[in-house]
C-alpha cells in the first residue's frame, strides 16, 4: 500500500512540475518588454498578453469575440491567433509569442542565460 501511495504523490508531483510556468523576460529589439501577467513558459512555449505583445512587435489588434480569434497586423503582414492557441492568466489571454512574432516576419530566439525571448522585427532586421 506505501508502494502505491509513494507512485501517486510522484505521479502528481511530475504532472505539477509539468504544468507549472516559469516566468521569463522578452525583448523585442533589445528593449526588455513589461507584461502584466508577466511572460511565462508551459509547456515548452513562452506565451505572453496578447494585446501588449503585439504592441510591442508594432502591431496592432483586432478581436472577434464571435470568432474567439485575434487578428494581428503590422503593415500589411497580419496573424490570426485563435483563442484556443493560448493560455488564461488571471483573466487575460497570453499567446504564444513566437507564433505571434513569426507570422509578423520577426526573428524569434532564446537566450537560455537570460531565460529571455528574444525578438527582433522585420523593420530592424532591414536596418
Amino acid at each position: 500500500m506505501k508502494r502505491i501511495i509513494m507512485a501517486l504523490v510522484l505521479v502528481v508531483a511530475l504532472a505539477a512540475s509539468a504544468w507549472a510556468n516559469t516566468l521569463v523576460d522578452v525583448y523585442v529589439n533589445g528593449q526588455k518588454q513589461e507584461f502584466s501577467p508577466a511572460a511565462r513558459v508551459r509547456e515548452g512555449k513562452a506565451y505572453a498578453p496578447l494585446r501588449t505583445a503585439a504592441e510591442a512587435v508594432g502591431a496592432e489588434v483586432k478581436w472577434i469575440e464571435s470568432q474567439q480569434v485575434a487578428i494581428i497586423c503590422e503593415g500589411d503582414t497580419c496573424a490570426i491567433i485563435r483563442k484556443q492557441q493560448g493560455i488564461i492568466v488571471n483573466g487575460r489571454l497570453l499567446i504564444p509569442v513566437r507564433l505571434m512574432a513569426e507570422a509578423l516576419d520577426a526573428k524569434v530566439s532564446w537566450d537560455a542565460e537570460r531565460k529571455a525571448v528574444m525578438i527582433v522585427t522585420h523593420t530592424v532586421q532591414q536596418q
